[in-house]
């Protein structure tokens, strides 16, 4: 098991998953470019996309962030 697959712990901040009571793991928490490297786009369409809404992504300070579940969830409709 690598260090990215360990849950984050209560002491830390934490995001509940969206469909359920458990944590997110840093595998379920995407950077812009693993998005863009996901979806196949370059990475200023991603970006783009998340500040109109259309991705659903959150702002770490300067930083954006993607949960993976979310994603999958809209890739499925």
């Amino acid at each position: 098991m690598s260090a990215y697959a360990t849950p984050v712990t209560e002491s830390a901040p934490s995001i509940a998953r969206a469909g359920g009571s458990s944590f997110l793991t840093r595998d379920e928490v995407m950077t812009a470019r693993e998005v863009a490297d996901l979806l196949r786009m370059p990475i200023s369409t991603v970006y783009e996309l998340a500040r109109k809404g259309v991705l659903p992504a959150s702002r770490l300070g300067r930083t954006w962030r993607f949960l993976r579940p979310r994603l999958e969830q809209l890739l499925a409709t």
